[in-house]
C-alpha cells in the first residue's frame, strides 16, 4: 500500500533556530522528515550543529546572514532566538511551521489533557 502524501508538502519549511545539536528531531521524525527544515544557528558560528541523518535541510549560522544580507545583516537579532527571522526570509514556501530546538513531543495522555482544556475553553467561550 502507497503511503499517503504528507499535508502541504510541497508548501511548508519547518523554521528551527538553535544553539545545540539537534538530537531532538529524532522524536520529532515521524512529523518532519518529509519537511524542508532551514535551521538557523544562533551564537558561535565556529562551533558544529549535528542534524540527525535522514532529513532535508539548510543550516545557516551569523556569517552566511553577513554574506547574504551585507551591510543589512544586523537587522538580524541574534537574541532571544530572533534569528528565525532570517529564516523566515529565505524560506521559498508558502507556510513557515517554526519550533525552538527544547520542544519536545509529549505523551499522548498529556496531549489529551491539552485537547481538552482547549476544547472547553472555545466551546464554552472562555477563551
Amino acid at each position: 500500500m502507497a503511503s499517503a502524501t504528507p499535508l502541504l508538502k510541497d508548501e511548508l519549511d519547518i523554521v528551527i533556530p538553535t544553539i545545540r545539536n539537534l538530537d531532538f528531531l529524532e522524536m520529532w521524525r515521524p512529523f518532519f522528515e518529509p519537511y524542508h527544515l532551514i535551521i538557523v544557528q544562533d551564537g558561535d558560528p565556529s562551533k558544529i550543529i549535528k542534524v540527525p541523518e535522514g532529513f532535508d535541510y539548510e543550516l545557516y549560522n551569523r556569517n552566511d546572514i553577513n554574506r547574504i544580507l551585507g551591510p543589512k545583516a544586523n537587522c538580524i537579532s541574534f537574541k532571544d532566538s530572533a534569528c528565525r527571522c532570517f529564516g523566515y526570509m529565505v524560506s521559498k514556501k508558502k507556510y513557515i511551521y517554526t519550533i525552538d530546538d527544547d520542544c519536545f513531543v509529549s505523551t499522548p495522555l498529556l496531549c489529551s489533557l491539552w485537547f481538552f482544556f482547549f476544547f472547553f475553553l472555545f466551546e464554552f467561550g472562555i477563551g
